[in-house]
């Protein structure tokens, strides 16, 4: 009995605190039920009004479309048909070998001949030529005379990449001119002594075999096109969701949403999925037609691909909602977005190295999101690789995406300005 007894009364005790936590889980359950439902209604409610405005179908379909046609057109670095004018003061057999050779390589078009060096100045001041070609007039005497000879190549500056492309190339054909030279001599030495006692002239060399990984050809648009993708779905997204917040400020409607039992964070993701499923939406749109009008290539996994791109467009996301917490007007959210990208894109390495920017400027550059996810896009386009490669790259992106979403409750006060 005093067993039973026992059991009798220990019983409430030990079945009290499971009751408090199925009431507590409970609670928990209904609260976030309530809470998906609030978001759902605001969610509801600006799918409504996208669907209502005409223009967001030219803004969701048709920009993105031109933008990817324009920028992945012009976005190239690949040299050819460069406009020259040359100088030949020689006028001999061999001048003009060295004219052939520059026109049939591809790269070069000769668009004159001048019979004067200063007379190339005005097809260079005008921009009717990118490079002079100066062949002295002792070109074919000092070689036959086994003397070295200094060929002029005169590259327009302005444009510093282009005229170190351009010098490059020049540089490579009269390397191949001069080795061909020399072993056509070779040949003829060897041809002497063909019909001799002695043993033929061997000159040793060393050539090159080298193959570029990853890019074969050398086709920059397959370096290029990958970056522009990111580009436009940064640009929509924040652009986008920056004036969705001050939208609601401008029309009035504001105050309407303070007085309702709703948290920031919920107003901050229920403004924030109508614009992340347009942002899929484009992302959905361009990357197949990238991959077919531009013809690049895609070796990695597309689960990885766009679960990443989920991940970078929810941090754009977060970053146009913190622009639009504490903006007044959407002129001034357009601004401020624009005063953004500008930096982001020049300091994202989608065209200029970061080793080659000063220190200072390359730790600015761990503060942009876009670094991190250029590298992931062309590491998963060009090279394949996947999260045991790049993860490195994806955890930065996770938690910019998780503090700017806080920021962006955290600056939007719930009352009305």
């Amino acid at each position: 009995m005093k067993d039973s007894g026992t059991t009798l009364t220990d019983g409430p005790e030990l079945q009290a605190p499971t009751r408090l936590q199925a009431l507590r889980n409970a609670f928990l359950r209904s609260k976030l039920r309530m809470s998906i439902q609030r978001i759902r209604h605001i969610v509801r409610k600006e799918f409504i009004q996208i669907v209502r405005n005409k223009q967001n179908f030219r803004f969701i379909v048709i920009a993105p479309l031109f933008q990817l046609i324009v920028f992945g057109s012009a976005s190239r670095m690949d040299i050819r048909a460069i406009d020259t004018v040359v100088a030949d003061m020689d006028r001999s057999t061999l001048s003009r070998q060295v004219v052939e050779a520059f026109s049939r390589s591809g790269y070069f078009r000769i668009v004159a001949q001048v019979p004067a060096y200063d007379d190339v100045d005005w097809y260079l001041k005008k921009g009717e030529a990118s490079m002079a070609l100066l062949i002295p007039p002792d070109l074919e005497r000092r070689i036959q005379a086994n003397r070295t000879a200094q060929v002029g190549v005169l590259v327009d500056g302005v444009e510093t990449t282009t005229a170190g492309t351009v010098s490059g190339y020049a540089q490579s054909i009269l390397l191949r001119f001069s080795l061909d030279i020399l072993s056509s001599r070779t040949n003829r030495m060897q041809g002497n002594l063909f019909e001799s006692i002695t043993p033929h002239l061997i000159v040793p060399e060393v050539t090159e075999a080298s193959r570029a990984w990853f890019n074969p050809n050398l086709d920059s648009k397959n370096f290029f096109v990958p970056g522009v993708l990111v580009l436009i779905i940064l640009a929509f997204a924040i652009v986008l969701t920056s004036a969705v917040i001050v939208r609601e400020k401008e029309i009035g409607t504001i105050e309407q949403l303070m007085v309702c039992p709703i948290t920031r964070l919920e107003l901050i993701l229920g403004k924030t999925i109508p614009c992340f499923v347009m942002e899929l939406a484009v992302l959905l749109i361009i990357t197949p037609l990238a991959l077919v009008f531009y013809e690049i290539p895609f070796r990695g996994s597309y689960l990885f691909f766009f679960g990443t791109c989920i991940i970078f467009l929810i941090t754009s996301s977060g970053i146009g909602m913190t622009i639009s917490s504490f903006c007044k007007t959407q002129q001034q959210a357009i601004l401020t977005s624009f005063m953004f990208l500008q930096p982001a894109v020049l300091l994202s390495g989608y065209a200029f190295p970061i080793e080659n920017m000063p220190d200072v400027v390359q730790y600015l550059t761990y503060l942009n999101p876009l670094r991190y996810f250029i590298v992931i896009v062309r590491g998963v386009f060009l090279k394949g690789t996947g999260w045991e490669i790049l993860w490195p790259q994806v955890i930065p992106i996770v938690v910019m995406g998780v503090f700017y979403i806080a920021l962006a409750a955290r600056l939007l006060q719930k009352r009305a300005d």
